[in-house]
């Protein structure tokens, strides 16, 4: 063998080394990608299970994943949509969609579709198998992933509009029902009872019938809406970058009640249980009453909410560490070493904490022992029509959590405007 063979074949040997020797040094710091069964026991957890993203890691990355009622669905930048159990981990099905080289929004799901937007093409997927039911051109420039019930699927956009589209797969309309507001929308609407609801980086919280998208009100805040709403029956809670949480009547879009942070509020308020967990910038995490905005604790070095169990709320720092908080003191219980996992899955349906890195690593935490998945399910809406189309009986709503503090509130609340109160107090003034 030539010389030089031989000594590039004795450097490839010691770079093998070097990686093995590097992989045992992070994993004994516990900075490792893969969580260990040892390290996650330490903090009360188990690895349920971990696979790979169906990619070409040297290459491409993961651009999203979202958990969609029992379904982890990952979006990669060459347009590969893979829908995983979230249960399992076992891979549903995979589905290459539009160009690779454009652009794509996270997915939207419902029981029945999967939608994602490359470029500026809606594509709609069956949810059972991941077959691709038809396309549509969209008039506008996605900004987030869609929203998607089993009959419709709502498209924000940059330029403030919200498309609309029928799903028919045997016969789809062409031309969207389309609503439009001022400022662009920076996360999905989300459906809230009989309406859609949606926030804009003018401030504003739009609401319209989900079925025509027939206005039903505006309310304005004072600074951009950049966060998704939350929605807990019978209010919509809004975080906005004058430092305020909102809870607003579903239906008449009146100001139950607002809670001032201090610091601008970028991420979706949480509504769980009676709670709301409410992250400002710069701060940490408010746990509010959801009927009436009295806050309850502060946690603070909390950035972001990841899952929830009966007695654990589990969320990330600054540095991207899981931080692992008490629900009912907000005192901090444990925090793990999860910089490399970058991308944490908000996940307010269950109590599953899926953890992964951008070259397509995916698992799945769980409490030890919560075997089955702790479901976090939405009440029902006292106010709700049912489908014979008689209102609920009064008792029932008043039957609900803080439904008779939520109506005195209402007949003092301003019907759509933000309150004058200043969140930054003096120190806002130039």
């Amino acid at each position: 063998m030539h010389a030089s063979a031989r000594i590039g074949i004795l450097w490839a040997a010691c770079g093998v080394v070097s990686l093995v020797g590097a992989s045992t040094t992070w994993a004994q710091g516990g900075r490792t990608t893969l969580i260990t069964e040892q390290q996650a026991r330490r903090f009360g957890l188990t690895r349920a299970w971990a696979t790979r993203i169906k990619m070409d890691s040297s290459r491409n990355r993961v651009h999203e994943i979202t958990l969609h009622q029992g379904a982890l669905i990952s979006v990669t930048d060459e347009s590969m949509v893979q829908a995983f159990d979230a249960e399992t981990g076992r891979t549903l099905w995979t589905t290459l969609v539009g160009q690779r080289s454009f652009p794509n929004t996270p997915v939207g799901a419902s029981a029945s579709y999967v939608c994602v937007c490359n470029g500026s093409t809606l594509y709609v997927l069956s949810r059972r198998d991941g077959s691709l039911l038809f396309t549509r051109k969209l008039q506008g420039t996605p900004s987030a992933a869609p929203t998607v019930s089993d009959t419709r699927v709502y498209v924000p956009t940059f330029a403030g509009a919200v498309e609309s589209y029928e799903i028919k797969p045997e016969k789809p309309k062409l031309t969207p029902t389309t609503y439009r507001t001022k400022g662009s929308i920076d996360e999905s609407p989300v459906l809230a009872g009989d309406y859609l609801v949606w926030g804009t980086h003018a401030g504003g919280v739009y609401s319209a019938n989900k079925d025509d998208l027939n206005a039903n009100y505006r309310f304005m805040t004072r600074g951009p809406i950049t966060a998704g709403l939350g929605y807990w029956p019978p209010l919509v809670y809004a975080a906005s970058a004058d430092g305020y949480i909102y809870a607003i009547d579903e239906k008449s879009g009146k100001r139950r009640w607002q809670f001032s942070t201090g610091y601008p509020a970028r991420q979706m308020p949480v509504p769980l249980d009676g709670n709301v967990y409410a992250i400002a910038e710069l701060s940490g995490m408010h746990c509010l009453a959801a009927d009436s905005g009295n806050e309850r604790w502060f946690s603070a070095d909390v950035a972001k909410f990841i899952a929830a169990s009966r007695t654990r709320l589990y969320t990330a720092d600054e540095q991207d560490r899981l931080v692992i908080v008490d629900r009912r003191s907000g005192a901090h219980l444990g925090r793990m070493a999860t910089e490399l996992l970058p991308i944490k899955v908000e996940n307010t349906q269950t109590d599953r904490v899926y953890l992964a890195t951008d070259t397509g690593l995916l698992q799945c935490l769980h409490e030890i022992d919560q075997v089955k998945p702790l479901v976090h399910e939405l009440p029902p809406d006292p106010e709700a029509t049912p489908a014979g189309g008689r209102r609920a009986p009064a008792a029932a709503a008043a039957a609900a959590p803080g439904a008779a503090a939520d109506r005195e509130m209402e007949a003092d609340a301003p019907a759509d405007a933000a309150a004058d109160d200043d969140p930054f107090g003096a120190a806002a003034q130039p």
